[in-house]
């Protein structure tokens, strides 16, 4: 019964390429029967597209980016704030690569974002035909996260979508769910092969293995190439052990494939290097440049990588100017010291503070964004309402208020304006 729960879990958006918001189809939809589950589980390969950013709005990802690199192994908590800014800002002006590092950073613990904030970002996501919006909020349901309950068979619903929509994550994933022979492997196969094309390196790599397996070596062959482009280092070695010759009865390393000495030590070249930098993500987008599968033959090649010569080159990008901060804040109304949505602005939310309104005077329980309260007889000089920031601790001051002063009747109150110790609350 589990297992028909899973495979219905999985059909249930194969067909379905909208552009839905949440949530998915009504949850208690009839179970069907199991052959038609195995009907349904027809997959068509679909890539993500992201859509292109503004160039503006790329100059804060590109130097986001490049101090996240540089910041992999010193891990620097300052550092860390200034790329959560950074991303931030561009991410609420509909960055999507920095959307999705922005919370792919919070789920690691690096950046902090708040539940509501998942939620919505994912949603821009979902918004903009991105797929991996659709895989944040699977994500966010199977852990029971970002304000929303943990729920498997809607987790699996979102993770299907994500795969139709293009999702190479989620298609790697499903097609592990569904790769036992009692279950959809030809469909895991599609699965899998659509997400190496789209440089997922554990996908290219289980591919590999799967096709090798079952005696498909040439395709076994393309499947690890993919994986050594996407940076994968077992590919990496399957290939230089598959190139020296090795024994049918050898069937871990066998790939039908003469000995080739000279290709077997490029890829042990490549493959160390991968080793040797799998935390930073290399990749070999030129691999079938300096090794094309046979039968080509091999160019001269010099050892070296792209990848590894711009990280040793490690050339800044260009880094935001105070100007362009300002320009991609003030409309949105973003504090370009944090990149926060402030009062006003259409992400805002202080849902998850709580405190008593407080008098001038008073240290500011809770930081966040305080406002003056007014009524009828209290308000501000200008008519707009005073919202300031204040840091727990702070002491909430007095402010210039126009007030109405009672007289002796039969004389009316008397407008004035003045400092009064008024009354805070949370904006």
């Amino acid at each position: 019964m589990r297992r028909l729960l899973l495979l219905a879990c999985l059909t249930l958006t194969a067909c379905d390429k909208g552009n839905d918001s949440l949530p998915p189809p009504d949850k208690d939809s009839p179970m069907k029967s199991l052959a038609a589950i195995k009907d349904n589980l027809a997959f068509t390969c679909t890539h993500e597209v992201i859509p292109p950013a503004s160039a503006d709005n790329d100059v804060l990802f590109q130097y986001a980016r490049w101090l996240e690199k540089n910041n992999q192994l010193k891990q620097d908590p300052t550092t860390d704030l200034e790329i959560t800014r950074l991303y931030r800002i561009a991410a609420e002006n509909g960055h999507v690569k920095a959307t999705i590092n922005l919370q792919n950073g919070s789920l690691r613990g690096k950046y902090q974002l708040r539940g509501h904030e998942h939620l919505r970002f994912s949603q821009a996501l979902i918004d903009a035909d991105v797929a991996t919006g659709y895989y944040f909020v699977s994500l966010f349901l199977k852990n029971g996260i970002a304000d929303l309950k943990k729920d498997m068979e809607m987790s699996l619903r979102f993770l299907r979508k994500a795969a139709d929509q293009g999702s190479a994550q989620a298609q790697y994933e499903i097609g592990d769910a569904l790769a036992p022979r009692d279950r959809a492997p030809d469909v895991a196969r599609e699965m899998r092969r659509c997400a190496a094309e789209q440089g997922h390196g554990p996908a290219a790599n289980i591919l590999g293995v799967y096709l090798q397996d079952r005696g498909a070596y040439k395709e076994a062959l393309e499947a690890f190439q993919l994986g050594v482009a996407a940076g994968h280092e077992t590919s990496a070695s399957f290939l230089q052990k598959g190139f020296r010759g090795p024994d049918p009865t050898d069937e871990l390393h066998y790939l039908e494939l003469e000995e080739d000495l000279e290709r077997a030590d490029r890829y042990k070249t490549i493959w160390r290097i991968l080793a040797r930098y799998s935390y930073a993500h290399p990749k070999v987008p030129e691999i079938n440049d300096i090794l094309p599968l046979p039968p080509a033959k091999l160019p001269p090649w010099d050892g070296k990588l792209q990848w590894l010569e711009a990280r040793e080159a490690n050339v800044p990008p260009e880094k935001p100017s105070p100007e362009l901060i300002r320009r991609l804040t003030e409309d949105l109304k973003l504090d370009p010291a944090t990149g926060r949505p402030m009062p006003g602005a259409k992400g805002f939310s202080q849902a998850h503070l709580s405190a008593k309104n407080c008098l001038a005077g008073t240290p500011c329980p809770v930081s966040g964004y305080w406002q003056v309260v007014e009524h009828e007889e209290l308000r501000t000089p200008g008519g707009r309402p005073i919202i300031r920031h204040f840091a727990q601790g702070d002491v909430f001051p007095v402010e210039q208020m126009r007030y109405y002063e009672a007289r002796l009747w039969p004389l009316p109150k008397r407008l004035c304006e003045g400092p009064v110790q008024v009354m805070w609350r949370l904006a």
